[in-house]
C-alpha cells in the first residue's frame, strides 16, 4: 500500500478548512451513533463489543485536529 500525501492545512484558504472541518464532524456524529448503535446490539447479544477503531473515530478525530 502506498503512502497518501495530503495537503497542508495552512495550504487550504479559511472556506476550504471550514468545509472540510464541517465535513469531518458531521461525519464524526454520524460514525459515533453507528459505534453506540453497532455496542448496544454486540451487548444485546453477548457478543465482543466493536473497537472505535473499526469505526475509524480516531482517525477522524485526527484529521479534524489536523485541519
Amino acid at each position: 500500500m502506498s503512502r497518501v500525501d495530503l495537503i497542508q492545512p495552512d495550504a487550504l484558504s479559511a472556506a476550504d478548512r471550514e468545509i472540510i472541518e464541517q465535513a469531518l464532524s458531521a461525519l464524526l456524529r454520524e460514525r459515533s451513533v453507528a459505534y453506540e448503535i453497532a455496542v448496544n446490539v454486540a451487548i444485546a447479544r453477548g457478543l465482543v463489543q466493536p473497537n472505535v477503531f473499526d469505526f475509524g473515530l480516531p482517525d477522524i478525530l485526527r484529521l479534524r485536529r489536523a485541519i
